[in-house]
């Protein structure tokens, strides 16, 4: 076997549907290698291009965008259970792992396909004569009124902008039945009696008893539409 120097300006090889030429001087050398980002944790300036390449059991990858070919799949594949993060900002956003995926912050999509259960974590209001509901917190809300009347003012803040938004408040009662319906305040704004009821009457419900009120509103709180399923016991 012969060992030696090769000087020319171009190589030629055939790509099997005709010969392509590629210059020599863009073949990298050591130097451009050793320059060349370490894809076990690699910082790229701008985006990074995989084609239909894929990017498979890297470290920590730092760029603008992550793109792959348009008329191909691209695959980014991390060794055993490793988590997958996106931290806009420095802010952790999404992660991914073999368990699913957890988002933090507001998720916006286009449509919603569940094929399982639906799970939601519900909120505690403390028990007081004017219960105050944050509704960033969630849609459904417990309320222990068996030792407080709900005499005064019903206090809502974070109800959402420009959207529809419904919570069901489930209210056990004590001895007594009574509940104020009629004093609303929505976002530090002042209260008013602004729910409007199934039958025009606010719900009664049973004494020492569950029930679920049901409100909804499509303009920031402004109304609430109000239903109710009370009295709730085994048979």
């Amino acid at each position: 076997m012969a060992y030696g120097d090769l000087k020319c300006n171009n190589l030629i090889y055939d790509t099997g549907s005709g010969d392509a030429t590629v210059q020599v001087s863009t073949i990298p050398d050591a130097t451009d290698m050793a320059a060349k980002a370490n894809l076990a944790g690699a910082t790229f300036t701008g985006n990074l291009d995989l084609g239909d390449n894929n990017l498979n059991n890297v470290g920590t990858i730092a760029c603008d965008v992550i793109k792959g070919d348009a008329d191909d799949n691209t695959n980014i594949t991390f060794a055993g259970s490793d988590t997958v993060n996106i931290n806009p900002a420095g802010s952790a956003r999404l992660a991914i792992n073999t368990s699913g995926i957890n988002v933090t912050g507001t998720a916006t999509v286009d449509g919603i396909d569940i094929d399982g259960s639906y799970q939601q974590a519900f909120d505690v209001i403390t028990p007081a004569t004017s219960p105050a509901i944050d509704c960033a917190l969630g849609n459904y809300f417990t309320l222990d009124l068996s030792s407080t009347n709900v005499s005064g003012t019903w206090t809502f803040t974070n109800v959402p902008t420009t959207k529809s938004f419904a919570i069901a408040i489930e209210i056990t009662t004590g001895a007594s039945t009574t509940v104020a319906w009629n004093s609303v305040s929505v976002n530090g704004g002042g209260a008013a009696n602004i729910i409007k009821w199934v039958g025009g009457a606010a719900p009664t419900l049973g004494a020492s008893k569950p029930s679920v009120v049901i409100l909804t509103t499509d303009d920031t709180g402004a109304s609430w539409y109000g239903s109710s399923l009370v009295d709730f016991a085994t048979v």
